[in-house]
């Protein structure tokens, strides 16, 4: 069935913004987004609303009745459903034409495919998912393809880029094999968020490993995803942006006021050992 709606009218209040050569140059390339949950599922939207052509997800898990309050796929109509089913759904209703591939999740028999042909990789894997994520990370890496992370943090995000020639996912959270998988994920976190901006109005992010569980708000995902397709964006179209790759570490907080830049010289294993530079302080 032939598509009704001409690209040139889905994206045209964009141009002004981005030129038309520019969108003709997003219709060409495709994202890899892997999670299709409380960023995810927004990051992959809003990537195909800003003209992206070619997305790739991933995800094995289902909606929940408890994924009500952040993951902007889940309602009452989704719940039993599957992530990815329910993704597909709303970027083929945005974009018709749109080029997708859909995965149950990333895992050693699945990440060569799944980053075939990928310009960019945005994270947004669960958290307490870090075996696959370091795998893609090194895949990605060695295809010469950049990443980004955004994590939801209190009513704040962080972001982290991660560039073919800059210092690795490994390297940055001082990940090694003889690590235990609680070990990576406490690594994990303290990378993510080196300056614990919530510290100004939380002492505990409520981060539970027993249950595998953390709690997030819908307008800090939202956050996440901002930061994310932003940052993506501009990648894509090859403009300059702020942004430098690790170890230079951002994260904003609006609820503390703060948005920082942060030069983390030595990654996890410096911040251990109290190692971290403040090298700008945006407004507060």
């Amino acid at each position: 069935m032939q598509n009704p709606y001409s690209r040139d009218v889905i994206y045209s209040r964009m141009i002004g913004l981005v030129s038309e050569d520019e969108l003709d140059l997003l219709a060409g390339k495709t994202i890899a987004v892997p999670g299709c949950g409380g960023v995810g599922y927004t990051h992959a939207e809003t990537l195909v609303r800003m003209g992206v052509g070619g997305i790739k997800i991933a995800d094995f898990d289902t909606f929940g009745p408890e994924n009500f309050n952040r993951q902007f796929g889940a309602t009452a109509h989704t719940v039993g459903l599957k992530k990815a089913d329910v993704l597909r759904e709303r970027l083929l209703s945005i974009n018709p034409d749109l080029r997708i591939e859909q995965y149950e999740g990333v895992s050693a028999e699945t990440v060569d495919d799944f980053l075939h042909g990928v310009d960019m990789l945005c994270d947004a894997m669960d958290y307490f998912v870090i075996e696959p994520r370091i795998l893609m990370y090194r895949k990605a890496r060695e295809r010469g393809i950049p990443a980004v992370v955004s994590c939801p943090i209190g009513f704040g995000g962080t972001l982290h880029h991660f560039h073919p020639e800059s210092m690795s996912f490994e390297d940055y959270f001082s990940l090694t094999a003889d690590m235990s998988e609680t070990e990576k994920l406490v690594n994990f976190g303290i990378g993510l968020d080196p300056l614990r901006l919530h510290r100004a109005y939380l002492e505990d992010p409520k981060l539970d490993f027993e249950g595998r569980k953390v709690a997030s708000l819908s307008s800090a995902c939202l956050l996440a995803t901002t930061l994310t397709a932003t940052f993506t964006l501009a990648k894509l179209l090859n403009r300059k942006m702020f942004f430098k790759p690790v170890p230079y570490v951002y994260q904003i907080d609006f609820m503390a006021g703060k948005f920082e830049e942060t030069f983390v010289r030595e990654g996890v294993s410096g911040l251990k050992n109290n190692s971290v530079e403040q090298v700008s302080h945006e407004h507060a």
